[in-house]
Order: structure tokens, then C-alpha cells, then sequence
């Protein structure tokens, strides 16, 4: 049976911000794409991107190649991630223009518990 708060956290991530994070993937060569969830909606996208000097001539062989990438394992990995994740956050790491890897850290929120600078997680 699942009640409203577990109904909730069975979302997904809605199109508008699918598009952003599929256009994220396709620019990102190297660097992670981090999604920040709290009360089971995704509340801020992070970029994080890094300039390799030596790779220059590769980002724009890769450029021209990304329009063509199926991002769709990717984005149902990240959706699956997403949904029963309550707090916490995605990272997406992107290396030589392909995804690598998906991370996922769970934070709890414990009701009652204050830590040292008041807050709850």
C-alpha cells in the first residue's frame, strides 16, 4: 500500500527538465552533472565542467558527434535513481564526452534530531 508520502517520492523527473539535463549531457566533455532533490523534487541542476588543454581537438570531433548520441539508458538510469530518492543528490560523471557513471547519495532527515548548526539532515 502507498500512502501519499510514498506516492510522492515515486516521481519522476518532468520533461521540461529532462530537456536541460539531455543538453547538459551533449555539451559536458569532461566534468559532472549534479541533481539536487529535496521532498522528492529535483530543485536545482549543478554543472561542473573541466577544460583539459589537450583534449581541445577531441571536444570538437565530439561536438559534431553529440547530436547523435542516444541519451536514453542514460536518462532512464537517472530517472530510476530519482525515483524514491526523498533528499539527497545525482551525479552524472562525464569523461572524454561519455557518461561513466551515476552516483547517487541518500540524506535522511531525522524529525526531533537538531545538529550542531540547526539543521536537520
Amino acid at each position: 500500500m502507498v500512502n501519499g508520502k510514498n506516492a510522492a517520492a515515486l516521481s519522476k523527473i518532468n520533461s521540461s527538465a529532462m530537456k536541460i539535463i539531455k543538453k547538459l549531457l551533449r555539451e559536458v566533455f569532461h566534468g559532472e552533472i549534479t541533481l539536487i532533490v529535496q521532498n522528492s523534487c529535483l530543485i536545482q541542476v549543478e554543472r561542473n565542467e573541466k577544460i583539459r588543454l589537450a583534449d581541445i581537438a577531441k571536444y570538437d570531433q565530439y561536438a559534431a558527434k553529440a547530436a547523435l548520441i542516444d541519451y536514453a539508458p542514460v536518462c532512464r538510469k537517472i530517472q530510476q535513481e530519482f525515483s524514491d530518492l526523498e533528499y539527497g543528490n545525482i551525479v552524472v560523471i562525464i569523461k572524454s564526452g561519455r557518461v561513466v557513471q551515476v552516483e547517487r547519495t541518500e540524506k535522511h532527515r531525522f524529525q526531533g534530531f537538531t545538529g550542531m548548526d540547526g539543521e536537520g539532515i
